[in-house]
């Protein structure tokens, strides 16, 4: 899911998603993130789909997003969150997850400061 502005697009998108969301691995960027979190409608239908994929990226989005993708993966699902970074653009993510952990590396140690746990790679 990339680039979409339109919610009709992106309800189109997550019905497609929907029908193999079991063997498939959701990408989604930032500004489709954004017009999902400003659509209640919309919001709920992404985390109830997301959350039967085996996995979901996440891509070009802002730090607050990671942090609100954290904890709202934790509120829909009642599930404990963990949350690996290696930046100081991961702290709010780390901080919101239930077990953080850091990786200390090019981009510094501002994740490694501010979570649970710290590693040197991953």
């Amino acid at each position: 899911m990339r680039d979409l502005y339109d919610s009709f697009e992106i309800q189109k998108k997550l019905e497609e998603f929907s029908r193999r969301a079991t063997n498939s691995i959701l990408m989604i960027d930032g500004q489709t993130l954004d017009m999902i979190l400003s659509n209640k409608k919309l919001e709920d239908r992404f985390f109830l789909e997301s959350t039967k994929a085996p996995s979901v990226c996440v891509c070009r989005c802002s730090p607050t997003q990671k942090a609100i993708i954290t904890k709202k993966i934790g509120i829909y699902t009642g599930k404990r969150t963990a949350a690996i970074g290696d930046g100081g653009n991961d702290v709010g993510m780390i901080l919101e997850a239930n077990v953080g952990i850091g990786i200390v590396g090019k981009e510094g140690k501002q994740a490694s400061l501010a979570s649970d746990f710290s590693i040197d790679q991953f």
